[in-house]
């Protein structure tokens, strides 16, 4: 039986590789602080006291949350590990006072796996390195919902029409960033 539960601070470890390997390269020390400030925000997944899986995030404001990685060992997917890990996340950010979570979906059945448990797309991200930006991005046939300056790259949080694919690779040709993807949220 997988239990779900809080990551003790001997796990923060295995929870930090398995969180670079499944969804990307992260600053351990950034990582470290989200868990130092809301170690409530990393859940994991054990089966027989072994880590399988692991939902893990962090503040972004007064109200909201970041899932900023889920993932569920190949073992064990298709089992309703992840649901249950992100209803387990959703409580604790409940728990803690947000009333949103967001996150950034890889696409395709990552989607549909957000979708299944009440995601909407909130916006789709385009990142773009500053001399890579069209003069014309304005007129580009796509409503801008908010843009940033971050770390040196450019993002633009375009509207997202609903669910679908076909526009995300619309965004994707007219802005000249082919990993564009969305952001989801649901309200807590």
């Amino acid at each position: 039986m997988v239990d779900v539960r809080r990551v003790p601070p001997a796990d923060f470890d295995a929870v930090y590789r398995l969180l670079c390997e499944r969804v990307g390269d992260r600053d351990e020390a950034t990582v470290r602080e989200w868990y130092d400030d809301h170690p409530e925000l990393f859940v994991g997944a054990y089966d027989d006291g072994d880590l399988v899986g692991f939902a893990a995030g962090r503040e972004r404001d007064d109200a909201s949350v970041e899932l900023a990685g889920i993932a569920v060992d190949d073992s064990h997917t298709r089992q309703g590990i992840g649901s249950r890990l992100l209803d387990a996340f959703e409580a604790a950010a409940v728990d803690l006072g947000y009333e949103r979570v967001s996150l950034g979906s890889a696409g395709g059945y990552v989607d549909e796996f957000y979708l299944a448990n009440g995601y909407e797309p909130e916006s789709i991200l385009v990142r773009l390195h500053p001399d890579d930006v069209s003069e014309d991005h304005r007129d580009l046939g796509f409503e801008i919902l908010r843009e940033r300056m971050d770390d040196g790259t450019q993002k633009f949080y375009v509207a997202p029409g609903g669910h679908d694919p076909e526009r995300v690779e619309a965004v994707r040709g007219a802005f000249g960033d082919p990993d564009a993807i969305y952001i989801m949220e649901t309200h807590l």
